[in-house]
């Protein structure tokens, strides 16, 4: 290979899911895969939120696991259509409790190199929707993972 040869890029993936009692105890959960093969995983349980908030922490948590782990180029897979076409500008936020969250991830997704958000459908998404299920079955005030 030249010198010509363009450089293959590097792409972390995250996956992200929120749920749980909507509204009440909900959990933010996350699978990144690094560009460098290796996966990292975060959870966070939240007192009170809704289904959507949950989501979008998932989302923020994902990104940051991502820029902490010096990631430059991610794509965000998630099965919530409302956090996928919000944060891609093709829906209006119109919860205001959803405002800032939208505002942090399109912050985040700022520092990256490049980045893409995606719908996948559920069953696309099941580790990390097993993995925020299964860290709210310990109950309240539960992380896992991250930096």
């Amino acid at each position: 290979m030249g010198d010509n040869a363009p450089e293959v890029l590097k792409l972390a993936t995250i996956h992200f899911d929120g749920g749980g009692q909507s509204p009440g105890l909900v959990t933010a959960a996350c699978i990144v895969e690094l560009s460098d093969g290796s996966v990292v995983h975060a959870v966070r349980c939240f007192d009170q939120g809704t289904h959507n908030i949950a989501e979008y922490q998932a989302l923020i948590l994902g990104l940051h696991l991502a820029l902490n782990h010096g990631e430059r180029h991610v794509v965000a897979k998630g099965d919530s259509t409302v956090v996928v076409k919000q944060v891609k500008g093709e829906w209006k936020t119109k919860e205001p409790a959803l405002l800032p969250l939208r505002t942090q991830a399109e912050e985040l997704l700022k520092r990256f190199d490049s980045s893409d958000v995606k719908w996948i459908p559920r069953k696309q998404n099941r580790r990390a929707d097993e993995l925020g299920r299964g860290v709210m079955s310990l109950g309240p005030r539960v992380s896992v993972g991250g930096d």
